[in-house]
This record gives C-alpha cells, sequence and structure tokens, in this order.
C-alpha cells in the first residue's frame, strides 16, 4: 500500500523548512546583462592597460562549468561593481565605460515597474547581487557548490574569490562534513522526492531540499570527525579521476552508475560512495539500514525502492521531531 507521496511506508505530514538550515544556502548572482561578462583575452587586456582594473574583475562560474569541467574551472570573467555607488565604480572609469556602453542601453528599456526602477536606477550593478551571499562566505577559504538543474546531484568545493552565477546554489560549507552528507545517497532520494524534473535532469530548490533537510546534528554547521575523513578521501580519488581522465562530474557519475562500467578506479570509487553513505548512516544511529551496491538500478532515484523510501520516511520523521510537529512512527 502506497501513501500520498507513491512511498511504500505510513502516509507523513510534508516536510518544513528548518530554523536551524536558514541562511546557508544561496542562489548566486544574476547579472542581468552580458556586458559584464569578458573572455580571458579581454580581461587581460584591461588589466595590462590599468592593473587597478584587476581589482573589479573576478572569475565568474556557473552550473555548466562545475558539471562539465573536469576542475569545475571558469572559462569566463566579469565585471563587478558590488553595492558600490555610480561615485565610487567610478575610480574605475574604463570598467565603468563597458558597463555604460553594453548594459544601460539594455536596463533603459525595462518595464516601469519597481524592478525594472531599481535596474534602471542602478544600472553598473547586477540585477541581483546575492549580498546575504557574498557576506556569508567572505572569511571562508571555500564553499560548497552545485548545480540547480543536473543529471546527477553532485557538490563540489570552490574558492570564494569569484562571482558564482544564478545557475548555482552555493553554501557557507568549508569542510568535508557537510560534503559527505550532501554528497551521499541519504541526501539524494530526500531531494529526488521533493524536487521537480526537467526532462531527466534533477531541478534542485534549496527551499524544498536544502532548508528542510535535517542533517545527523542539528546544527549543519557541526563538523563530525567520523564523516571527514570519509569526505577527504572521496573527494580527492573523484578530482584525480576526473583530472586523469578529463571527464567531468556528469561523466564521472555516468560511468559510477553503470554496471557495464568495471575499470578499477570506478569500482574503487564506488566502494568509496558506499563507504561513505555506511558512514553518514551511522551519523544519524541508522546502522540497522543496509546500503546496496551503487549501480543498483533506482536506488536513490526512485522512491518507491526500498532503500530510498525507508530514507525518506526516517528523514520526514526527523524533520517533523526537529520542527515539533507530532509524528506517528
Amino acid at each position: 500500500m502506497y501513501n500520498s507521496r507513491l512511498l511504500p511506508l505510513p502516509e507523513r505530514d510534508d516536510p518544513v523548512r528548518l530554523a536551524a538550515n536558514a541562511g546557508l544556502s544561496f542562489f548566486g548572482a544574476k547579472i542581468y546583462g552580458q556586458g559584464f561578462v569578458l573572455t580571458p583575452g579581454e580581461r587581460d587586456d584591461l588589466i595590462k592597460r590599468d592593473k587597478r582594473n584587476a581589482e573589479r574583475i573576478f572569475p565568474y562560474l556557473g552550473g555548466k562549468e562545475v558539471n562539465t569541467s573536469p576542475e569545475q574551472m571558469f572559462h569566463r570573467y566579469v565585471i563587478n561593481f558590488g553595492s558600490m555607488t555610480l561615485e565610487g565604480a567610478g575610480r574605475w572609469p574604463e570598467l565603468l565605460d563597458i558597463v555604460r556602453q553594453t548594459v544601460k542601453p539594455e536596463r533603459d528599456k525595462l518595464r516601469d515597474n519597481s524592478m525594472g526602477w531599481r535596474r534602471r536606477q542602478y544600472w553598473w550593478r547586477y540585477g541581483s547581487e546575492a549580498g546575504g551571499l557574498y557576506e556569508a562566505i567572505t572569511n571562508l577559504p571555500k564553499c560548497l557548490v552545485n548545480s540547480q538543474v543536473s543529471k546527477h546531484l553532485v557538490f563540489a568545493f570552490q574558492p570564494t574569490g569569484r562571482v558564482f552565477a544564478h545557475t548555482l546554489y552555493v553554501y557557507p560549507f568549508p569542510t568535508n562534513t557537510q560534503f559527505a552528507i550532501l554528497q551521499s545517497r541519504i541526501h539524494e532520494p530526500w531531494a529526488r522526492l521533493l524536487s521537480s524534473s526537467m526532462k531527466t535532469d534533477l531541478r534542485y530548490a534549496t527551499t524544498d531540499c536544502f532548508e528542510t533537510f535535517p542533517f545527523p546534528d542539528q546544527d549543519p554547521r557541526t563538523i563530525l570527525p567520523s564523516l571527514e575523513g570519509i569526505g577527504e578521501r572521496l573527494y580527492k580519488a573523484r578530482a584525480a579521476y576526473m583530472h586523469e581522465t578529463s571527464q567531468g562530474l556528469t561523466k564521472t557519475y555516468n560511468a559510477l552508475k553503470d554496471p557495464a562500467c568495471t575499470a578499477p578506479d570506478i569500482i574503487e570509487l564506488r566502494r568509496l560512495h558506499q563507504e561513505l553513505d555506511r558512514a553518514v548512516l551511522s551519523a544519524y544511529g541508522w546502522d540497522d539500514i543496509d546500503v546496496p551496491p551503487y549501480t543498483e538500478p533506482d536506488a536513490s532515484k526512485d522512491p518507491t525502492h526500498s532503500f530510498a523510501s525507508t530514507i525518506c520516511d526516517r528523514l520526514l520523521q526527523l524533520n517533523h521531531q526537529r520542527s515539533g510537529m507530532k509524528c506517528d512512527v
């Protein structure tokens, strides 16, 4: 017998957003103007003419680069004045002139509503600056990111000194504990249960998937030594494989989930993923749940699968407990 979520388990109320998760996930910036974007050659020319231009030109990274580049590397730069006044931005006259010529004309055509007015009035700023994001990561050496739309749910670390596009979600997590939890098959069935799909891809939404997700410890920022080691080993082994094979995350996880792929490095990555899953389950105190093979069909994508449905049901109960809702076990 299935419940309304098509899980072969008791009916549960919808999960709610947890206060402990608030302020720990962010959209990247929506620049709203391709005139801000520079090629590496354009960036180099601007810096040759005036070294000070480097102060306002940053690497620019989106979801596609994270999923397809072996090193999750950027290939574009972007002019960024942040929340500066026009007078402040004028300290970089050459950059401001580029934005005035390429961005302002398009902004001037915007409709006369509150959003259009703001973007016309502050044409040298991004359409959405993601100020809270940069406040959250400014003192961190790196942060965790994932693409909003992707075939596989994959997370990667990034240096903080760059502009993240709105196609990415960004988390102020510099440690391996949170990578281990979010990359595990404990988080993935939860995300797939609560997300929408676009063709065959997962459309991840932090409001539904992250803000409701109960971490092993009530504070998502808690570092768990039992997860730090396995998280680091998996991350390093995955990065080495992608570098050696010149493959990005999508192709790497295509191989990981393909039973026909028996390359030694892939077999080792599967073993590390299963070790990670067991460690995360143990952090929850759920050692009674058996971890299926990494190539088992639909072990994480199909919420009716026994492993996935058991995980989702326990997470729903934990969400209700954390939020103070009643939960009938």
